[in-house]
């Protein structure tokens, strides 16, 4: 899938008024950006793959915002045969956790956990994953930001718990193999698009 047929099917499903489609162009922003400074260090990465499956990332939003909001997203694709497209739906959600952190994490059965893993080809968290994590990790509803902002605004928006401060350990550690990755603060790499805001 290209990335043109991405956005037209992010925007088949996306209702009128709504801000989290312009958030998933954003993120598609700063993967963009990433995975293309990744690749001319020979890491293989396929930009375009990334920047659809960051485009499409929160496309689970069309049926709930609710917490199984990126395994609506997979199913969705899925049925539209696009599941090669759907990584992200999943990983930018629970993020590197191992099953026994979910399992600790007391939040989800069992079968939905071998579900999760299941769906994934590979299995492994992959550097591609990086880059859609630490990008959904820079877009505060639709403005580009720092991390840390970001993960300020997330805690102050669903409390604080271990779940979100895990969340933010790990957008951390993401941000850092990438940095090691590129050679450079990858938080200097996406610093010109910091404040890039899109309207509802």
């Amino acid at each position: 899938m290209s990335p043109e047929q991405a956005r037209q099917i992010l925007d088949d499903h996306s209702p009128a008024g709504e801000a989290w489609p312009l958030h998933c162009l954003q993120v598609a922003k700063v993967a963009r950006l990433v995975s293309d400074a990744l690749s001319m260090k020979g890491t293989g990465l396929d930009s375009d793959d990334l920047e659809v499956q960051a485009i499409l990332h929160d496309i689970g939003r069309a049926k709930t915002h609710g917490v199984m909001h990126g395994w609506a997203g997979f199913t969705l694709l899925r049925d539209l045969g696009h599941e090669s497209s759907a990584r992200a739906c999943l990983t930018h959600w629970f993020k590197g956790r191992t099953k026994s952190e979910l399992r600790a994490s007391g939040r989800l059965k069992e079968s939905f956990i071998q579900n999760l893993f299941s769906a994934l080809s590979p299995p492994e968290w992959t550097l591609g994953d990086s880059v859609i994590s630490f990008a959904d990790s820079c877009v505060k509803h639709t403005t580009i930001v720092s991390l840390s902002e970001r993960h300020a605004d997330l805690i102050e928006r669903y409390g604080d718990s271990p779940w979100m401060r895990r969340a933010n350990e790990l957008a951390i550690q993401h941000g850092e193999e990438l940095s090691s990755t590129l050679g450079q603060p990858v938080e200097d790499l996406i610093a010109p698009l910091l404040g890039d805001t899109l309207h509802v």
